[in-house]
């Protein structure tokens, strides 16, 4: 029994160790260069003259609505990760008991 619960323990570790690396993509770890960019586009759009501005605008609001999106997957990875790496820790400490524990 300890044997299956000590493999259970470790499958449960792979996977968590997988959405946390799965998950590092989706962060938005230089939000600040990001912004950054996406203010460089905006304005480029604002420097076109070959546009309206009812189209400026509506290319401006889908880069914002652009950035909006990533900040939330990238809210919904990190959680995801602290997550995985709390389930991570508590694999780990059920496994030293297990192996810590005497058989009877």
């Amino acid at each position: 029994m300890k044997k299956i619960a000590i493999v259970f323990s470790m499958v449960t570790i792979i996977i968590c160790g997988w959405l946390i690396i799965d998950r590092l993509d989706s962060l938005d770890i230089a939000s600040n260069k990001n912004d950054t960019y996406a203010m460089i586009q905006k304005n480029e759009i604002n420097k076109r003259t070959d546009i309206n501005e009812c189209e400026k605008k509506i290319r401006k609001n889908k880069i914002d609505s652009n950035r909006e999106d990533f900040r939330k997957l990238s809210d919904i990875a990190f959680q995801t990760q602290i997550i995985s790496f709390s389930i991570i820790i508590l694999q780990i400490l059920l496994i030293v008991c297990l192996i810590f524990k005497k058989e009877k």
